[in-house]
């Protein structure tokens, strides 16, 4: 298994009037040079929800990300999304697949899917790609720090146990250069009033959009673009 760990893959472009474009995957620290490079196939790509039961947003979604490799030059003979309706088909449906996408979203709504469809057993027995984006990321690691990110939020538990792919707590949309999150987030200061505090009990691996770490199947680890270190309430680039 080839694992992306990113905070995003820059699909859509937004203009003035927050009209939404998708584009070709943007090659940023050449994720897209990467993902052919590793690629074994285009039989099949699966896009694993993080609401299972959020119909149209996942649909919505696969939409967008489906266009965006087909623009991209990649061209699967099966685009599957993988949610409430066929959740029971997971582990044929992701084991066909030579690349798997795991959705940005609610860290504990997607937990309790990918446990429920038992991910990570399944995974150990996949030899494709898996793209972890934002959430997908995140719980594709041991420990999880699930900040809020809105006044909901608030009352969750914040440490999650993940599937256990990567050791490092991952906090992705991270700027270290100015310190801040890169979501907007009007009812929550994510970063002074959660990642800061917490990251005195956890040193935390910061993730700036465009970044990713790419994991072979030898799991060498290698990382691309811009990282931070997060500990004791400060920030420094991160030293591989």
């Amino acid at each position: 298994m080839i694992l992306f760990l990113t905070s995003r893959l820059n699909t859509r472009v937004m203009d003035e009037n927050g009209n939404k474009t998708t584009i070709p995957i943007e090659n940023v620290n050449g994720v897209l040079d990467n993902i052919k490079k590793y690629l074994s196939g285009t039989n099949r790509i699966v896009y694993v929800a993080n609401d299972p039961n959020n119909i149209l947003e996942n649909e919505e979604r696969i939409k967008n990300m489906m266009d965006s490799f087909s623009l991209s030059n990649l061209n699967f003979n099966e685009k599957i999304l993988l949610d409430a309706r066929n959740k029971k088909d997971a582990k044929n449906i992701i084991l066909g697949a030579n690349i798997v996408i795991l959705s940005g979203g609610k860290i504990l709504c997607q937990n309790k899917f990918f446990r429920s469809i038992r991910l990570k057993k399944i995974l150990k027995h996949f030899n494709g790609i898996v793209i972890g984006m934002s959430a997908g990321t995140m719980n594709l690691c041991k420990t999880i720090y699930n900040f809020p990110e809105e006044n909901a939020d608030i009352k969750e538990r914040r440490w999650v146990k993940g599937l256990g792919f990567y050791d490092k707590i991952i906090i992705p949309h991270f700027d270290g250069e100015t310190n801040t999150y890169q979501i907007e987030c009007e009812e929550v200061d994510v970063v002074n009033d959660y990642i800061f505090p917490a990251s005195h009990k956890k040193e935390f691996l910061g993730i700036p959009n465009g970044s990713y770490i790419l994991i072979d199947n030898n799991k060498n680890v290698s990382f691309f673009g811009e990282m931070y270190t997060i500990k004791d309430g400060k920030v420094s680039n991160f030293q591989n």
